[in-house]
């Protein structure tokens, strides 16, 4: 990978245009279509989790809200105050074995 860069947003288009024989206004429109679908399936309503074509499942994780409080330092072992955080959404992907297998 010595001397190799990464593609931009319109190299990427364009290369994707020229494999799949789309131009590239297709090719924009097929990616707003997932990025829709992504929304509506890792939305609140949507069931959290997605599957894309054996190469990549994306999970939502929520984390519940942790209360302001007291807690222990362990390096001085003094009590400190530690401001509570909000409740997230995080989103987790994982490669599927059809990825792995095309980058190995």
């Amino acid at each position: 990978m010595a001397g190799a860069s990464k593609m931009t947003k319109t190299q990427f288009m364009a290369a994707m245009a020229e494999k799949a024989g789309l131009d590239k206004r297709q090719v924009n429109a097929v990616f707003d279509a997932l990025s829709g679908l992504i929304k509506e399936q890792l939305g609140p309503s949507g069931p959290g989790e997605l599957t894309i074509l054996n190469l990549v499942k994306l999970k939502v994780k929520e984390t519940p809200a942790t209360a302001d409080g007291e807690k222990v330092n362990p390096f001085t072992k003094e009590k400190q105050f530690v401001k509570g955080k909000p409740a997230s959404r995080k989103v987790r992907a994982t490669p599927m074995k059809g990825l792995k297998d095309l980058v190995n």
